[in-house]
């Protein structure tokens, strides 16, 4: 009979500096017209620049580890834009950062909290990866290690399949306690030479954040219950959400038209999932709370829209963009916490949707548990 499997001991580590969405939005901006000028000794109009950021009414403030936010270019570590790195620093000195800050967060959860080890770490990332990771380089000197999975590369949606694969080494008792983890340093990835809207959008959206939480056979205190993980690839959408390395950080791309693809197929996907999980849509709706990944304001307010939801179903989603942003992977994952952190009732239903490239929609159904 195979076991049930259950999401506990969730545990944040916060990332080293946080201030408030106008203040970062104007270094961007400034950043950006540095670059340009750098570059071709021309000014960027910076009024119009600011037109495209994400604004305070959408995210209040931004966690991040890179300290590089203030005008002293010359002492910067990543944004050294100087007139010899006019785009500060390439690619592979981000990574290594990312790997230190990585290095930081496992020493904060298994050293300084003393969070008891698991028998397998699934290490997840969209910002920052290096060979050996930084999971690898950390248990290595340790007398017990944990098997380790890495999942990189994936998109916002990761914590998903993250989970999928979690569930199934539970439910095949292959692993007893599953722990986990997401590092996302998006901070490290603007590209200041790109001053198109939809950059300017996705460079005052991204946050860092880190976070991780155990996958194991029992409950503790106040689990989810995971039910079920469900996914499709939209067609004709391999071009509307991209996530592609370059010399100075990932690029992203975002066109205008994924609000209105997920939109076309969110109902049908929906019923697969609650089918998939011998859940009735309908009382769900009534009943349930929503976690949808902020991909931006206008992914939930059309996810609301398409399934005629309350306010009060997507507080959680809403909360976390507000407070933190969005951080890629990461952001699910906290809303969840957020989520085991209320008042919500035995029993209660979690639907989670995530959208990533290909573009791909992700979505899970959790049940609160009590002890």
């Amino acid at each position: 009979m195979k076991k049930n499997t259950y999401l506990h001991s969730f545990s944040e580590v916060k990332p080293k500096h946080h201030l408030p969405q106008e203040q970062l939005n104007a270094w961007t901006v400034k950043a950006h017209s540095r670059t340009e000028y750098l570059l071709t000794g021309e000014d960027l109009n910076q009024v119009e620049l600011s037109r495209y950021c994400v604004g305070e009414s959408q995210i209040k403030q931004r966690y991040f580890e890179c300290h590089d936010v203030d005008e002293n270019w010359k002492e910067h570590r990543v944004y050294k834009l100087t007139s010899d790195s006019p785009m500060g620093v390439d690619i592979q000195e981000r990574n290594l950062i990312a790997q230190e800050c990585s290095l930081g967060v496992l020493e904060s959860l298994y050293t300084e909290k003393k969070r008891p080890g698991p028998d397998h770490l699934i290490h997840v990332s969209c910002t920052g990866y290096t060979s050996p990771s930084s999971p690898q380089i950390f248990f290595q000197a340790k007398t017990e290690a944990p098997s380790l999975t890495h999942f990189y590369h994936m998109g916002c949606y990761a914590s998903l399949p993250a989970v999928r694969a979690a569930k199934a080494m539970i439910a095949s008792e292959e692993e007893e306690s599953v722990d986990i983890i997401h590092n996302e340093t998006c901070s490290l990835h603007m590209d200041s030479s790109l001053h198109l809207p939809e950059q300017m959008v996705v460079q005052t959206l991204f946050a860092d954040g880190h976070i991780a939480y155990r996958a194991s056979h029992e409950s503790s205190d106040r689990s989810f219950l995971v039910k079920m993980v469900h996914e499709k690839l939209i067609p004709d959408s391999s071009n509307d959400m991209t996530w592609i390395p370059g010399p100075y950080g990932m690029k992203m791309t975002l066109s205008r038209y994924v609000p209105l693809k997920i939109k076309s197929h969110l109902p049908e996907f929906i019923q697969q999932l609650c089918e998939k999980a011998e859940v009735d849509w309908q009382e769900l709706k009534r009943k349930g709370i929503f976690a949808i990944h902020p991909g931006g304001p206008k992914i939930i307010e059309s996810s609301q829209r398409t399934l005629d939801l309350r306010d009060d179903q997507l507080q959680y989603s809403r909360l976390i963009l507000k407070e933190r942003g969005n951080m890629s992977s990461a952001t699910l994952p906290h809303i969840w916490n957020e989520i085991l952190k209320s008042d919500a009732l035995h029993g209660t239903k979690v639907l989670s949707l995530a959208f990533g490239p290909g573009l791909t929609m992700f979505g899970s159904i959790f049940e609160v548990v009590d002890e």
